[in-house]
C-alpha cells in the first residue's frame, strides 16, 4: 500500500503485510494461524459492528462493486439477532 490521503492510495499484493501482521498477532498473544484473508474479513466486520457505512467499507477494501462488500451484513444481522435474543423478560405475554 502507498501511503498518502485516501485519493492516493493504492494496494498492492498481500504479501507485504505478512510479516507485520504476523508480529501484531504474537504481540497480541493470538496463537490461532491469522492470514491476510482473515484480517481483511474481520476488519471489514468489526467496521459494520461500529457502524461503518457499507459503501465507505467497500472503498476502503477496494471493492469495485458494493455487492462484493454485502457479505459481511451477514455476520452482523446474525450477531444482533443473537443479542436480542439474550434478553427474557419472565411473564410477558405477547398476543
Amino acid at each position: 500500500m502507498k501511503y498518502g490521503n485516501a485519493e492516493t492510495l493504492t494496494l498492492q499484493k498481500a504479501s507485504w503485510i505478512s510479516k507485520p501482521l504476523r508480529r501484531w498477532v504474537e504481540a497480541a498473544g493470538i496463537k490461532k494461524h491469522i492470514t491476510f484473508h482473515c484480517f481483511r474479513h474481520s476488519y471489514a466486520t468489526l467496521q459494520l459492528e461500529l457502524g461503518t457505512d457499507i459503501y465507505t467499507i467497500k472503498s476502503m477494501l477496494g471493492h469495485t462493486n458494493v455487492k462484493t462488500t454485502q457479505i459481511y451484513t451477514h455476520i452482523v444481522d446474525s450477531a444482533k439477532v443473537k443479542a436480542a435474543n439474550t434478553i427474557h423478560i419472565d411473564n410477558l405475554q405477547v398476543k
